[in-house]
């Protein structure tokens, strides 16, 4: 059985790269850039509650849909 776990400089890693993405790709007023650019540096420091909550949120999460993937293919007929 595999189980998937983040570390918490990966989910850090993950949220940036998922803020810094929406940046790139939505059209918003620079003040508005700014202030989601400041959260992500200010709030969303990697030994920031804030962080080790969406840390805690993003491995329960994996496991919940693993449970739920590997429940749908044991349940799953086989027509191969």
């Amino acid at each position: 059985m595999v189980k998937v776990t983040l570390e918490l400089d990966e989910s850090w890693a993950l949220t940036s790269f998922v803020v810094n993405r929406m940046l790139d790709e939505i059209t918003i007023p620079k003040g508005d850039r700014a202030k989601i650019r400041r959260w992500k540096t200010k709030e969303m420091r990697t030994n920031g509650d804030e962080m080790k909550a969406l840390h805690e949120k993003l491995n329960d999460d994996l496991e919940r849909l693993w449970n739920v993937r590997q429940r749908s293919d044991i349940r799953k007929p086989d027509y191969r």
